[in-house]
């Protein structure tokens, strides 16, 4: 059987809003690991977003921040920032419309503007992030820093209802020097975003891994569900979306799968013939 190169979203693909795996998408990604297939998490998340668990699951790769940084057996392969100036700019507009924010970089989640704060109401209704987001706090816990960074991957942001702008608006202030994608969170009002160096998604970071590790292009595959993933699903081999993905999302893939709280990676991985079910 031929090695392929697999990138596996998190958020929505691999895990659900309470920060769960499905039991079948956690034996698919076992047989394919032990089938000797390469399995690459190809997220929006930060290197310290990432649970330690999830190398358990078969990863040896990792492309993070959207494409900006990216590891093989855990040494660095590559790490493209936003520069200081651009990260001060950015932070002093969002300051001045009240938008909540956090950036991020391999080894730090900066949290200076309230962002983390959406993720522990202890009210499940009035919370603007849906799902159990604890273990999530958890984990950043020890990473999260309340000053301001000096470069930056990625930045993570939430446009409150009452802000005065739209995701939109940023789009054309900004767009022409970042970019801007809408956010992956499962927000229950207003607009979520994820902002890094101009022209950096995950599908950049995904061919600079494939490029590294001699695979060739059309063999690769990808499996998201969301914004963020649509360069990634639109460049690889074969491109996965999940059912529960966006219409967009669903729109750049090869084919779709079912969602992920219905076996979805377990099915692609069965069709795909990287493991059975």
């Amino acid at each position: 059987m031929m090695q392929r190169l697999v990138f596996i979203d998190a958020d929505g693909t691999l895990i659900d809003d309470n920060q769960q795996v499905p039991d079948s998408a956690r034996t698919a990604l076992a047989d394919a690991a032990d089938a000797g297939h390469r399995l690459v998490l190809c997220t929006g998340r930060s290197k310290p977003e990432v649970y330690p668990w999830i190398w358990d699951l078969g990863f040896r790769g990792l492309v993070s921040s959207n494409g900006a940084y990216g590891e093989m057996d855990g040494k660095p392969i590559f790490d493209e920032r936003i520069a200081q100036a651009d990260v001060a700019e950015l932070g002093a507009w969002f300051d001045s419309n009240g938008i909540p924010c956090f950036w991020t970089t391999p080894d730090a989640v900066y949290s200076v503007r309230g962002f983390i704060d959406l993720f522990q109401t202890s009210d499940t209704d009035g919370k603007p992030i849906t799902g159990d987001w604890s273990a999530y706090l958890r984990q950043i816990g020890p990473y999260v820093r309340t000053d301001a960074p000096t470069t930056s991957n990625k930045a993570t942001f939430f446009i409150p209802a009452d802000s005065g702008v739209r995701l939109v608006d940023m789009q054309e202030r900004f767009g022409s020097r970042f970019c801007i994608v809408p956010g992956s969170l499962p927000q229950k009002v207003a607009e979520t975003g994820e902002l890094t160096a101009l022209g950096m998604d995950k599908s950049v970071g995904a061919r600079k891994m494939t490029a590294r590790l001699g695979f060739a292009p059309d063999t690769t595959i990808a499996l998201g569900d969301s914004a963020n993933d649509i360069a990634m699903l639109r460049s690889a081999g074969t491109g996965v979306a999940m059912g529960n993905g966006t219409a967009q999302a669903k729109e750049a893939a090869d084919w779709v799968t079912a969602p992920i709280d219905e076996n979805g990676l377990a099915l692609a991985f069965e069709k795909l013939g990287l493991a059975s079910v």
